[in-house]
């Protein structure tokens, strides 16, 4: 298996006409994934890191891109009442159903909203936010789109970002690989996690797109279990990491 380079195959899960028992358990599989693999944890504690840094914002607004089945946003929710912070969510995903799913999942319709638009055509457009978010979700671009997705954000109103992902390596691919089948998860999910691996990018790729996108303020930080939190300043934004 060569992972020198990233494969550009889409998962089964890219298929945005995706619908039915086949979607709802793969997206249940996901929640599974998040939790067990702590990315909900991870992705939480930059979040939670992030408002408490800035207390100035007295009620952030996050956009999830590639929400999927809205289980992050749930988790994040959840932390940030703990400590009282106050939010409010908008989950992006280009599968209708997906989004269907998370709005019949939804544990804070008040809070939170879901809607679906296609994040990888070129003319979509971000709701005004102060915080954006993906999870397992940027390598769906190619590098040159990454590029051009990151410089139009910069005249958008966020002010910062926050991407969990996993990073590509023979070691979490083997690893997956072997595991896969001892995990409660769908086909579907098992399938597409090996797919997933092998187009996610490098810490020393992303390092190099995000410099190319003219983003100056940035870092990425490993995480256990073959996942990296990257966080792009924006507006002149003081890095607190």
């Amino acid at each position: 298996m060569n992972l020198r380079v990233r494969l550009h195959k889409p998962e089964q899960l890219d298929n945005l006409s995706l619908s039915g028992g086949i979607l709802d358990t793969t997206l249940a599989s996901l929640k599974f994934i998040n939790t067990y693999f702590g990315n909900h944890r991870q992705l939480s504690k930059a979040i939670l890191h992030y408002c408490i840094t800035h207390p100035t914002i007295e009620k952030i607004h996050i956009v999830d891109i590639g929400c999927g089945g809205g289980d992050c946003i749930a988790h994040i929710s959840e932390t940030l009442k703990k400590h009282n912070m106050k939010a409010t969510f908008t989950g992006i995903d280009g599968n209708p159903k997906s989004i269907s799913y998370a709005q019949q999942n939804n544990p804070d319709p008040t809070h939170i909203s879901f809607n679906a638009a296609n994040i990888l055509d070129k003319d979509f457009a971000l709701p005004n936010c102060d915080l954006l978010i993906s999870s397992h979700f940027i390598y769906h671009f190619n590098n040159e789109h990454l590029i051009y997705f990151l410089k139009k954000l910069q005249s958008n109103t966020v002010k910062h970002i926050i991407f969990s992902e996993l990073y590509r390596s023979k070691m979490a691919y083997h690893m997956f690989k072997t595991i896969r089948f001892m995990l409660p998860v769908s086909d579907m999910a098992k399938k597409d996690g090996l797919i997933a691996i092998q187009r996610a990018f490098t810490n020393k790729e992303l390092e190099t797109i995000i410099r190319k996108s003219t983003i100056e303020k940035h870092s990425i930080t490993k995480k256990p279990f073959f996942r990296m939190i990257a966080q792009i300043y924006l507006h002149n934004e003081k890095n607190t990491v």
